[in-house]
């Protein structure tokens, strides 16, 4: 496992980059995938008392997870913002992509609160000033979930390490609750203000 995050200088989003990592199976599991976005939706859908209507996914990549959600809630308005002009250019038309950095959230006019925004395996990869300053935003367009899948030092980290910040897992707390989130279930925030409608056995300890 890193401890730090490795030389990133000539890291490059690009279509070799995707293929890497996202065309191959052993790396990329379908399966894998599924079981998260139908758990992402599962407990939206629990927050919000209704179906997902809306997604918001930030750090897309090529929109996997719009794939993914829509094998479930076929008619979900998704919006994906993603970092990789090779990424934009190539699928965003089609996939509903808009370029941007995660710090760059707040300048994005991305319109009113989602019922669901997704960042998962993102946030590790994001330097700390630029994480703090994008996450009031994210949280801000979080209307009902915001599934943080979020690795920290200790976990059995696997596949691109390139610029993998090997942090405990108390900065992401940390930091999460700074933005107003609060944990409901695994990689699930809601926002702070929601705590209320919840018994005390449905918020972790």
């Amino acid at each position: 496992m890193t401890r730090g995050p490795r030389a990133v200088a000539a890291k490059r989003y690009d279509g070799r980059y995707f293929r890497r990592w996202y065309a191959d199976p052993g790396v990329a599991d379908p399966a894998w995938l599924a079981r998260r976005a139908a758990l992402a939706i599962a407990v939206a859908e629990f927050v919000l008392g209704r179906r997902v209507r809306t997604v918001l996914d930030v750090g897309a990549g090529t929109a996997r997870w719009r794939a993914a959600l829509r094998r479930t809630r076929p008619a979900i308005r998704y919006i994906g913002v993603e970092r990789s002009a090779w990424a934009v250019r190539r699928h965003g038309r089609r996939r509903g992509l808009v370029a941007g950095r995660f710090g760059d959230l707040a300048a994005l006019d991305l319109g009113d609160p989602f019922d669901l925004v997704v960042c998962c395996d993102v946030l590790h990869y994001v330097g700390a000033a630029e994480l703090r300053a994008g996450l009031p935003a994210l949280a801000a367009l979080t209307g009902g979930v915001a599934w943080l899948e979020t690795y920290v030092r200790g976990d059995p980290v696997a596949g691109d390490l390139a610029g993998w910040h090997a942090r405990p897992a108390r900065f992401y707390r940390r930091a999460f609750a700074d933005a107003g989130l609060r944990q409901l279930a695994p990689h699930a925030w809601v926002p702070a203000d929601r705590l209320a409608e919840f018994a005390a056995l449905e918020l972790p300890g």
